[in-house]
């Protein structure tokens, strides 16, 4: 059973230790802060929130540094254009060439015109392609996002999706939030607290809530929701790197079913913290085999000069 810790901003599973961190007891001084900013942002109208001027000015290299020549835009845009198309090929996925082409221009400039300068550790330019060209393809009449942090990816998605979609967004805490769609409902609250009503609609779920992804797997095949995309899926070989990874991701699940992976347990070092993942009970767990399509972002450093920010995947669930 999950344990959310709202003030942390954590999602407690019992697949790892957690860096034996606990949640904050009820009685902390946190949770009177939090109740008074909730209380004049409810009837005030005030949120507080504390920046200083150097975080105000920073930027992301993506919008201090970049392309501006049209002739050497086209050319990187072509190059793109023909990645995407491979990766929705290996995806499985119907689309016109044509189409593609477009995306990729579109998209580059609705990156431009991003109302969030300072990114932070989630999607960049990289990831942001893809998802905008999937959501593009895929057409969803709904798009649930569960971990908003500050609405990023909410604007590649809102500029993405049709006028008639509408977006449901997911988050235990919104006080990092800078922007907020129009054509979005949004639920301080894990989605299994109270989940939506998804009959008769064509679903694309974005999970980037660092809670466990066999977990939101689980989610998607009892709600039957074909389409998922899984960020930070990262593999035994490169979780360390996440500060709070959502153990398993999907990869980690491919991992032990080609077992390459056969111990129970096992400890690593991230950010000076000792962790342990205890895998008895994920292997005997069979959600993976609902996975029609399991495939992983790209790097693209090579064409656009930005470093990847995280690891993605597009999970295609079988009928």
């Amino acid at each position: 059973m999950n344990k959310f810790d709202q003030f942390r901003k954590k999602t407690f599973t019992p697949f790892w230790n957690n860096f034996n961190t606990k949640p904050k007891s009820s009685n902390s001084i946190s949770i009177i802060i939090q109740s008074f900013k909730k209380f004049l942002r409810k009837n005030i109208g005030i949120k507080i929130k504390i920046n200083t001027y150097k975080n105000l000015e920073k930027k992301d290299e993506f919008f201090s540094s970049y392309q501006i020549d049209k002739n050497i835009i086209n050319y990187r845009n072509k190059l793109l254009a023909k990645i995407v198309v491979k990766y929705l090929r290996k995806s499985n996925l119907n689309f016109k060439i044509k189409d593609i082409n477009k995306y990729v221009g579109e998209y580059c400039e609705v990156f431009q015109k991003s109302p969030i300068k300072e990114l932070g550790s989630g999607f960049g330019f990289n990831e942001g392609l893809f998802l905008y060209c999937i959501i593009k393809v895929i057409n969803p009449n709904l798009v649930i996002e569960s971990g908003v942090m500050k609405g990023f990816t909410t604007y590649l998605i809102d500029s993405a999706v049709s006028n008639n979609c509408k977006l449901k967004c997911y988050d235990i805490s919104f006080e990092n939030i800078e922007y907020k769609s129009k054509k979005a409902n949004y639920f301080q609250q894990d989605i299994n607290q109270d989940p939506p009503n998804l009959k008769n609609k064509k679903v694309l779920a974005f999970w980037d809530d660092h809670t466990s992804q066999l977990d939101r797997l689980e989610f998607s095949i009892k709600n039957k929701i074909k389409f998922n995309l899984f960020d930070d899926d990262l593999s035994f070989l490169n979780f360390h790197s996440d500060g709070w990874p959502p153990i398993p991701s999907i990869s980690m699940l491919f991992d032990l079913k080609n077992k390459i992976i056969t111990k129970n347990s096992f400890e690593w070092i991230s950010r000076g913290r000792k962790g342990e993942i205890w895998l008895e009970k994920i292997k005997k767990r069979n959600e993976i085999n609902q996975i029609k399509t399991h495939n992983l972002f790209p790097n693209l450093f090579n064409i656009t000069g930005f470093k990847n920010h995280s690891q993605c995947s597009l999970v295609i669930l079988k009928k």
